[in-house]
C-alpha cells in the first residue's frame, strides 16, 4: 500500500456514506494523518445534504489497533498539543454528528480504535472480533473517552473490568452486553450494514436526525429535560409535515 494513499477513503452508496480507515500496513493505527481525514471527513459529511447516514469500516486485517505509539515521544511540544486538540475536535465532532453513525469492525478493535466506535450510534461486528481497552494493563488510563463513554453502554462493573484490567472480549460478548448491535459475516458486512442504514433512514431522514438528537442529549441531561425537549420536537415534526 502506498502512502501517497489517503489514509481515509471516502465512497457513496446512495444516500449512505462509506468511510475506510486506509491504513493497513500499521493496521490502521490511529495517527495524526487518520485523525486529520476523519476530522475533515466528518466535517464535510454534515453539511452534505445528499448524504443521510455514515457507515466507517476499515482496510486490512482488522479495524484500528489502537494509537500509534511510533509517534509517542517523538514530537516536538507544539505538534504534540496539536494532536491533542485535533483528537479532541474529532471525538466532539463525532458525538455532535447528527445523522446515524455506524461501524463495521472486524479483527480487532483495540485502545482509541474501540473508543470512537462507541461514539457511534450502531457497532456492527464480524464472528470473533476482538474488543479491548489495554491502556489498563500497561499501568495507564484510557485518554479517548473510554472511562465515560463505556460505563453508558454496558453495565458498570463490565465497564471498570475492562478499563482497569485491559480484558479482551469477543464481539459475541461484546452483542450479549449489548455493545455490539449485530454479528455479521464479513463476507457481507459492509453490504449488510449499508443496507441498515438505509432502512434505518429512509421515508424521512430528518426523523433520524431528530430522534438521534433525543436520545443522546437525554443521556446527559435529566429525564424532565429530556421530555421537554422531546416535546418540542414532536411538536415540530408534526407541523412539518
Amino acid at each position: 500500500m502506498s502512502n501517497l494513499e489517503p489514509a481515509v477513503l471516502l465512497e457513496k452508496d446512495e444516500n449512505i456514506a462509506i468511510v475506510t480507515l486506509n491504513r493497513p500496513e500499521i493496521l490502521n493505527a490511529f495517527n495524526v494523518e487518520i485523525r486529520d481525514g476523519l476530522y475533515e471527513t466528518f466535517l464535510a459529511l454534515r453539511d452534505d445534504s445528499t448524504v443521510d447516514g455514515v457507515v466507517v469500516k476499515a482496510e486490512g486485517r482488522g479495524f484500528c489497533a489502537g494509537a500509534d505509539l511510533t509517534e509517542f515521544g517523538t514530537e516536538s511540544t507544539v505538534i504534540r498539543k496539536r494532536r491533542i486538540r485535533l483528537q479532541h475536535d474529532l471525538w466532539d465532532e463525532i458525538r455532535r454528528f447528527p445523522k446515524p453513525i455506524a461501524s463495521a469492525i472486524h479483527g480487532f478493535a483495540v485502545g482509541s480504535g474501540l473508543e470512537m466506535s462507541m461514539l457511534f450510534d450502531f457497532r456492527f461486528a464480524s464472528p470473533g472480533t476482538k474488543l479491548a481497552l489495554p491502556e489498563g494493563r500497561i499501568g495507564m488510563v484510557p485518554a479517548a473517552g473510554g472511562t465515560q463513554s463505556l460505563p453508558r453502554l454496558v453495565h458498570q462493573g463490565k465497564a471498570l473490568e475492562m478499563s482497569l484490567l485491559g480484558e479482551q472480549i469477543t464481539a459475541e460478548e461484546g452483542y450479549r452486553l449489548g455493545f455490539i448491535s449485530k454479528i455479521i459475516p464479513k463476507d457481507v458486512m459492509i453490504p449488510t450494514t449499508v443496507d441498515y442504514m438505509k432502512n434505518i433512514v429512509q421515508g424521512n431522514p430528518q426523523r433520524a436526525k431528530w430522534i438521534k438528537s433525543l436520545v443522546c442529549h437525554g443521556l446527559d441531561g435529566s429525564l424532565s429535560q429530556g421530555l421537554l425537549r422531546e416535546k418540542v420536537v414532536v411538536a415540530r415534526s408534526w407541523a412539518t409535515r
